[in-house]
């Protein structure tokens, strides 16, 4: 058991393999404008923040304008990150980092910043319980289970393979999420963009085979097929 901290939830995530096969620790902060920490090279880093400051300056349809202790916040950040000595991941999204890294000890520099603007949200520990390449359901009707890839793809392609996994519901089982992006409409803006497909998409199916099906119709957007293992 990992010891507890006052400051932030510490959740146990039960695994068959690493944070990308390397990382025990997911230290979930959330700040706003978090993407400008995408890149922490100090050319780009400083780009992206006269960025985001530029487009919170003329937007005039949301009320999250810029300040200065947005900005603070982005740039202690940084530097805790860029002084953090052992090997580290990170994944930006919208208003949340998922810092991967085998030192836990990075999640308590974060919040001895003091900065409102940096939420140490959940730090979790990958426990290696589950066995490997097998994805375990208490039931399914389907022996394999196929991911898809975060990639970019157009409303029509997105429409191809929504009418290929209806005409095929006897055989194949696409999750909701999955669904509900295939058939939503063109939408505007950075926080609604549905261009990308999601690396929790799935589909079941009992043919080994179909992820090369799927293949064919959207190239490219297979990430991997798994046997699925019912645990009753």
């Amino acid at each position: 058991m990992p010891k507890e901290s006052l400051l932030y939830k510490v959740e146990l995530d039960h695994r068959s393999s690493l944070y990308y096969a390397q990382y025990e620790w997911c230290i979930t902060i959330n700040v706003s404008e978090a993407s400008c920490l995408r890149y922490l090279g100090t050319a780009q880093f400083e780009s992206a923040i006269r960025n985001a400051k530029h487009w919170r300056e003329n937007d005039r349809w949301t009320d999250r304008a810029w300040s200065i202790t947005k900005e603070t916040a982005l740039r202690e950040t940084r530097e805790v990150l860029l002084s953090e000595t052992e090997p580290f991941k990170t994944v930006v999204s919208f208003m949340t980092v998922c810092v991967y890294t085998n030192h836990r000890g990075l999640a308590d520099r974060l919040v001895s910043l003091g900065n409102d603007g940096v939420r140490v949200r959940l730090v979790r520990q990958a426990v290696l319980t589950k066995p490997a390449d097998v994805v375990q359901l208490r039931e399914s009707k389907y022996a394999y289970r196929t991911y898809f890839k975060e990639r970019k793809y157009s409303l029509d392609q997105r429409h191809m393979l929504a009418n290929f996994l209806n005409a095929r519901k006897d055989t194949l089982r696409p999750c909701d999420s999955l669904m509900a992006w295939l058939t939503s409409g063109v939408t505007a803006g950075y926080i609604l963009n549905r261009n990308y497909s999601r690396s929790y998409y799935f589909v079941d199916h009992d043919h080994p085979n179909e992820g090369t099906m799927i293949s064919l119709v959207t190239p490219g957007i297979v990430r991997k097929t798994m046997p699925i293992q019912t645990t009753k």
